[in-house]
């Protein structure tokens, strides 16, 4: 896998957004703002709660930078590429929260008539900040590492597509922010190069232990999603252990700077 310079595969992230953004369009003026969504619940009912909820913590920016962990000494571009990425991503989808503060299905519906799974939410559903969070992981991984890596992309809509089977979002809202998070992940491939911060030995060291800190408290905080636990403690121990694996042992052998660019490389 490249984790240096541009790639082709980032070349197509545009034409994906543009893809999703067309699906996007085709859907709103066949089914609206509010619709399919009960046909995608009743999609859903087929399977049980605790599948969805250990899915949708997916779109957790701790999960993902659990699942980061392991891979961020090897690849380092890619891990900056992420942080950059969730940035933007983040910046984008809040402030449309805030700006256009949409109800939310259970806001809508009564609660004999929809599937609540986890938290009761009622307000800022457009878009749907885990699904801008799933696209934005998966496709940096793309642009970076080749698609040869596709499967990761159904993982995304599955995250996605989640948001919808716990009652918190709207389809619309996550096709909308599957298109936010793909350009997000754009930009921030590219932004990622030119600025190369996070690529130093210090900076990594200090994202990379923050990402940790954050990681450690998935068994204790759900965000609503109690039947996750299971998900929520295996990628904690898959996370945790490879910090400890590539980074605290390394401090205590003495050196810490392997897998990183030095300051006058980066």
């Amino acid at each position: 896998m490249s984790d240096y310079g541009r790639t082709d595969n980032e070349r197509l992230l545009p034409w994906l957004a543009l893809c999703l953004a067309l699906l996007t369009g085709v859907f709103v003026l066949t089914q609206g703002w509010f619709g399919g969504f009960r046909e995608a619940q009743a999609l859903s009912n087929h399977l049980p709660g605790w599948f969805w909820q250990s899915l949708t913590v997916l779109g957790d920016e701790r999960v993902l930078l659990a699942l980061m962990l392991p891979f961020c000494r090897r690849y380092p571009r890619v891990f900056w590429s992420i942080i950059v990425a969730a940035v933007i991503g983040g910046l984008v989808s809040r402030g449309i929260k805030i700006w256009l503060e949409m109800p939310r299905p259970a806001a809508m519906f009564a609660a004999d008539q929809i599937t609540i799974l986890g938290i009761r939410l009622t307000s800022k559903s457009f878009p749907s900040g885990h699904t801008v969070s799933a696209f934005s992981f998966v496709s940096v991984w793309l642009a970076i590492g080749g698609w040869r890596l596709w499967p990761l992309l159904p993982l995304a809509v599955l995250a996605g597509f989640s948001r919808v089977a716990v009652g918190a979002h709207w389809p619309f809202d996550v096709l909308v922010a599957a298109c936010i998070g793909v350009l997000g992940a754009w930009l921030g491939v590219k932004l990622a190069r030119r600025w190369r911060w996070g690529l130093r030995v210090r900076p990594h060291r200090g994202l990379v232990c923050i990402a940790a800190l954050a990681v450690a408290t998935l068994p204790f905080e759900s965000q609503g999603y109690p039947d996750s636990l299971a998900v929520r403690l295996l990628v904690c121990v898959w996370g945790l252990s490879a910090f400890a694996i590539h980074y605290l042992l390394p401090l205590l052998r003495g050196g810490w700077r392997g897998g990183v660019q030095s300051d006058s490389e980066a």
